[in-house]
């Protein structure tokens, strides 16, 4: 996942502006705070969809709010590595390295307005809401930068020390420290994608495949990798290398083998389809056996894992704030290929 599609639910954010009214705001400067939206929104998504507003013009309408101290959330966690030598002045730079990003942030639970019960309300949602072993969403908006978000886990319990009972003397409040851990460093949008059909097409080539062309834009600062969606399989495809004009010719796939995703990240498995077999004996000896493959021809190839069938290696990406025109080739009539380019961003905004 890139980002969660619906990070505020519809309606009960402003109400209906009439067109009488509308007109007389001139400037964004004149529009209510909730329409102008000048300030930077932080929000939290739990696991189970609720969402609390931390920071903006709506933070603690759920009575959770953040305070005076807010770390990491911002740049991308990046090091330098380099090296020195005896006589040398200074140091090289050998490398790069991107760290899990760690948001350190001070929570605020109820306060003035909430009594001894609808404080135990606002704190239990929260806290089930921040799992240990299922992530939620951190977002932040601007009107420059728009939503960006990054799935963030509970990095350890908490363990800021209460002075006193939360609902001693009324008080009603707590605050505690937290670190969120994001194992993703980056923040993304959601991805940009075209389907190419390979009917589409006003004819075959000669070579017996059917060519059309996707464009797409890498709208984030950082450099991103293409990923296919291949349906109606069955044939042989060929995929552009990125930025590269080099098409990669793909194993040949059937129509037992369901949709095939194709990740040109070179950190994740090359393909992958829906219906990837278990290699049992009777594969594996259908491929060793020379009389038997000859008689039933691909059987046995059908029966291996799509990313076992051929060795296939992607090298270039799409750089950020680039337009890339993708090649795609099928020999199926009946097929179609989804490219799918992620959006990721270094900064919060």
């Amino acid at each position: 996942m890139s980002s969660p599609f619906q990070s505020i639910q519809v309606g009960g954010t402003a109400r209906y502006q009439t067109p009488m009214e509308i007109t007389t705001y001139q400037t964004i400067d004149a529009l209510p705070e909730r329409l102008a939206a000048q300030q930077t929104m932080i929000i939290y998504i739990a696991p189970d969809g609720h969402v609390t507003h931390l920071n903006g013009p709506l933070a603690g309408q759920e009575g959770v709010r953040l305070g005076p101290i807010l770390q990491g959330d911002r740049f991308l966690p990046a090091h330098q590595v380099t090296t020195e030598s005896a006589w040398q002045m200074g140091s090289t730079v050998e490398r790069q390295v991107y760290d899990a990003r760690k948001i350190n942030c001070r929570i605020i639970i109820g306060g003035e307005g909430y009594n001894n019960y609808t404080y135990r309300i606002v704190e239990d949602r929260w806290w089930r809401g921040i799992p240990t072993d299922r992530p939620g969403w951190w977002g932040e908006f601007t009107r420059y930068s728009g939503w960006r978000f990054t799935p963030v886990y509970l990095d350890r319990d908490c363990q800021t020390p209460q002075k006193l009972d939360p609902v001693a003397m009324n008080n009603n409040m707590a605050s505690y420290d937290l670190t969120f851990l994001a194992p993703l460093p980056y923040y993304s949008k959601p991805a940009h994608y075209k389907t190419w059909s390979a009917a589409s097409s006003t004819s075959m080539d000669s070579d017996g495949y059917y060519t059309g062309t996707i464009i797409l834009a890498n709208r984030g600062d950082m450099d991103s990798h293409v990923q296919y969606l291949i349906t109606n399989p069955a044939g042989v495809a060929q995929l552009q290398d990125n930025m590269l004009e080099t098409l990669l010719e793909l194993p040949e796939m059937f129509r037992t083998d369901g949709t095939v995703l194709v990740n040109t990240d070179p950190v994740e498995r090359t393909m992958i389809a829906s219906t990837d077999p278990v290699d049992t004996a009777f594969y594996k000896l259908l491929r060793a056996s020379t009389v038997l493959n000859f008689f039933l021809g691909d059987l046995g190839n059908a029966g291996e894992a799509v990313w076992k069938r051929k060795y296939l290696r992607f090298t270039s990406v799409v750089p950020a704030e680039t337009v890339v025109h993708l090649r795609v080739r099928h020999t199926s009539p009946l097929a179609s290929i989804t490219a799918i380019l992620p959006q990721r961003f270094s900064r919060a905004w």
